[in-house]
């Protein structure tokens, strides 16, 4: 499948000034976090117990520098991660319909200024969202966030590079995820604190026994033995291997606790569109 290369602006008419902007009023109980998911066609691999980010553990402030939260229609939340200083990379399916979005960056509760010495808070002014996009197949779920300018530099505020187009799968690899998604299935709300678990990257034809051809060549897939993985609210989010970005939180299956993979957009096939939109 051929991948289109194009995108489409849109300037964000609540925050288009892209200055950092005061600490907004938000009713953090009902900011909801954005995901996806598709119905797993079999059993999860084997009998899973424990928790995801979900799995996972609370970060050591200042561990993940190139995270970013964002809030999505002063209602929604997903994550993203500093590709530049003025470049955001989230999922398409974050921000698709977004008319103002705000950029948190050096977080570790993004709830809160309070004891948050490196936390910034910026208006994004542009958004670029794959024109491939499409969201009934979740296919090409990524895009860009502009914002005026991130402090990359500043303490607790890095970029994350990002895998080249000639990376091979990594199956096999141990990848690190990171966000404030639901930690179970029972919460309706995004953690305090930002989370991180391990997850072991499988082939995508082990990830397509649970989510049939809803896995592509554009996909990178991550076990989800032990309950661990991505869920509700870590959309967008980074996947990382080292210190290098492979995949943006996309999809998974309704009950992140069940066991099944968790699915991202592999950046290595979308590199030349991040480069072509972004300079990066």
């Amino acid at each position: 499948m051929k991948i289109a290369i194009f995108a489409f602006v849109c300037f964000l008419s609540a925050f288009a000034s892209g200055e950092t902007v005061e600490e907004l009023g938000y009713d953090w109980d009902n900011i909801k976090p954005i995901n996806r998911y598709v119905e797993p066609i079999g059993p999860a691999p084997a009998a899973q117990s424990g928790l995801r980010i979900v799995g996972g553990s609370v970060a050591t402030r200042g561990a993940f520098p190139y995270q970013a939260a964002l809030i999505i229609n002063s209602s929604s939340f997903c994550g993203g991660s500093i590709i530049s200083n003025t470049w955001v990379l989230t999922a398409a399916h974050c921000v698709d319909t977004a008319t103002a979005v705000q950029v948190i960056v050096g977080a570790h509760n993004p709830r809160t200024t309070v004891n948050e010495p490196n936390q910034v808070r910026l208006a994004a002014n542009a958004r670029v969202v794959h024109t491939a996009w499409n969201s009934a197949t979740l296919l090409n779920d990524v895009a860009l966030l502009r914002v005026a300018t991130i402090p990359v530099g500043q303490s607790g505020i890095s970029v994350i590079s990002l895998a080249p187009a000639s990376s091979g799968n990594f199956a096999g690899q141990n990848a690190i995820v990171s966000g404030w998604g639901r930690t179970t299935d029972a919460s309706t709300a995004i953690a305090t604190e930002l989370r991180f678990v391990q997850v072991p990257v499988i082939t995508n034809a082990v990830c397509a026994n649970s989510y049939g051809s809803s896995v592509q060549a554009q996909h990178i897939c991550t076990s989800g033995a032990s309950g661990r993985g991505s869920c509700n609210g870590d959309s967008g989010g980074p996947l990382v291997i080292g210190s290098v970005e492979v995949g943006i939180v996309s999809f998974g299956a309704r009950l992140c606790q069940a066991g099944h993979p968790s699915v991202y957009a592999r950046v290595s096939s979308f590199r030349s569109w991040i480069s072509s939109n972004s300079g990066v």
